[in-house]
């Protein structure tokens, strides 16, 4: 029987390159089931400065790799910038080529043409919870998205119990059929590929020679970095922690809220904290694992997440996290997660003191098999959104 194809498309996700790790770590777990690959052909259109995202899943690539029997990924790299052009491509592929599922559909003029085949995904509801984080008018325009993706019968994937939550909170007349559907880090074959030299590389570049914790994620006002620079504000006004730095990556900028930026900056480069701050900037994703792999610990201060990439890098890794006390924290933490209030600055200070004090065992080997099984876990959910 000629296999049916699920389509993920990754094309038009520049503003926002979580979006398309999304996708690869639930391409990972469609991979772990017999059931999806035995019935279904996996195709992934993206752009070609993404497609080393998606480069793990070419057959044979890496080692180690523990998919179903009889997996397959067919990466499609399209170059073409033409919008109409591409949805000539994408039509004549959904249409003529047996595609069963649009996955992660986005219902824009071309997503309707085949909203019958499109499931759709809302990672969280951070504009309804934290509104005054966004303009009135991307209000307006993600509460028209929302609602015309939540009015359809359509299957709807949220990443957490939480979001789920939101959506009969936000949108309690609903018509979607919402599913849960839980994802993991899938950074094994970049992690397979450090070595000892790259490490050291990583170190020499950043200039990373002392003891450091480890904030990996962007600037958005909704991660919440303020509380985490007050709190190194309290530390070095204590005189403690002189032996340590505090690194940051991702670019130092919100569009939304320039504001809260140039506040940030500021505490950042005043004398009594500039010289245990480290700003990185935008790093590589090898590179950023490489710093989280030799942090001390990660602090993840976020006052939002549909179901946060950090935590699960961090998972992986098998390292100590000191996490925003929010419900879905709640929901997704390990055993090596440590919460604390997200607007006690105080509060936060005390717990790196107490944390940097103690010694951690880490077997990353646990991490990447734990990551496997929570896959194979996941990958039921799949099953039934598929088959």
């Amino acid at each position: 029987m000629k296999k049916k194809k699920i389509l993920f498309n990754g094309l038009g996700n520049r503003g926002w390159i979580g979006g398309l790790y999304y996708l690869k770590n639930i391409i990972f777990s469609c991979l772990q089931s017999e059931k999806i690959c035995e019935r279904f052909e996996i195709v992934v259109l993206t752009e070609p400065e993404h497609a080393d995202i998606f480069e793990c899943f070419r057959q044979g690539a890496g080692s180690g790799h523990t998919y179903a029997p009889g997996g397959t990924v067919d990466i499609r790299v399209i170059a073409e910038k033409n919008k109409w052009k591409l949805a000539l491509y994408e039509m004549n592929l959904i249409w003529l080529h047996g595609v069963k599922y649009c996955y992660a559909l986005e219902l824009n003029k071309t997503g309707r043409l085949f909203q019958r085949r499109g499931i759709f995904w809302i990672p969280d509801f951070q504009h309804k919870t934290l509104p005054e984080f966004f303009s009135e008018e991307e209000l307006r325009q993600k509460d028209a998205n929302f609602l015309a993706m939540t009015s359809k019968a359509n299957p709807l994937v949220l990443s957490s119990r939480d979001a789920q939550h939101d959506l009969e909170r936000f949108f309690p007349g609903h018509k979607c059929r919402a599913k849960v559907v839980h994802f993991v880090s899938y950074i094994e074959p970049e992690l397979r590929a450090v070595t000892p030299e790259m490490e050291e590389k990583v170190r020499e570049s950043f200039g990373l020679r002392r003891k450091y914790i480890y904030l990996p994620n962007q600037f958005w006002q909704h991660k919440n970095h303020i509380v985490a620079v007050r709190a190194i504000e309290l530390l070095r006004g204590r005189g403690a922690l002189a032996d340590y730095d505090f690194v940051f990556t991702g670019n130092l900028e919100d569009y939304r809220n320039p504001e809260y930026i140039g506040r940030l900056k500021q505490i950042m480069e005043a004398p009594a904290v500039a010289d245990c701050i480290r700003l990185l900037g935008f790093v590589k994703r090898t590179e950023q694992l490489c710093i989280m792999k030799n942090a001390e610990f990660i602090v993840q201060p976020s006052l939002c997440e549909g179901w946060g990439t950090v935590l699960e890098d961090a998972k992986v890794l098998d390292k100590t996290v000191l996490l925003s006390d929010i419900p879905v924290h709640r929901e997704q933490k390990n055993e090596k997660c440590i919460l604390f209030d997200p607007k006690d600055p105080a509060a936060l200070a005390d717990l790196i003191r107490e944390t940097c004090g103690k010694v951690f065992h880490e077997d990353m080997e646990a991490g990447i098999a734990a990551m496997y099984r929570e896959a194979r876990s996941y990958a039921q959910a799949l099953e039934e959104l598929f088959l």
